[in-house]
């Protein structure tokens, strides 16, 4: 049995699993751009998605999968989970573009376009990090790099750099 969650959506196969029970919630990390800070938001999870979970039982044999919600609410459920670009700190994402001499995110084709207020949020601050005389040439860093950029934890331990 497995109690379904993001990981039931992956492409992993257990031998053995005939049941699966997914309570068709999911956590998903959002931005907030006022605060700079992410936080876990529990939602319902896409009709997409519940199909993705019920994949999982009966991989190899068999098998069954209990959805935990009645099929009025699995109807309404959106079609497809909105894209993870539309609620993620950018900062990162930011920093990469920068580093491969794309100062104007905006000028890129994106499948889905980024919130301008995420995209805001995650610009450096005017004379901080990537500031005048930072750099030594367009797309060029320092000999070690930034603390920021180096950081593995994303943009709100990142922007501590900063300062």
């Amino acid at each position: 049995m497995v109690l379904a969650t993001n990981i039931a959506e992956t492409s992993l196969t257990i031998e053995g699993i005939r049941l699966v029970v997914d309570t068709a919630q999911e956590r998903v990390a959002r931005f907030d751009p006022r605060t700079g800070l992410t936080r876990l938001v529990t939602q319902r999870v896409s009709q997409a998605s519940m199909t993705q979970r019920a994949g999982r039982a009966g991989r190899l044999s068999p098998g069954i999968c209990l959805h935990l919600l009645g099929k009025e609410q699995a109807e309404r459920a959106a079609a497809q989970s909105e894209p993870e670009i539309l609620h993620s700190d950018l900062s990162a994402l930011l920093l990469e573009l920068l580093q491969w001499g794309c100062h104007d995110p905006a000028a890129l084709a994106w499948l889905d376009q980024p919130p301008a207020v995420n995209l805001a949020a995650a610009a450096p601050p005017a004379g901080g990090a990537l500031g005048a005389g930072r750099r030594a040439a367009v797309g060029v860093w320092p000999q070690n790099g930034h603390p920021r950029q180096r950081a593995p934890a994303g943009g709100d331990a990142g922007r501590c750099a900063d300062r």
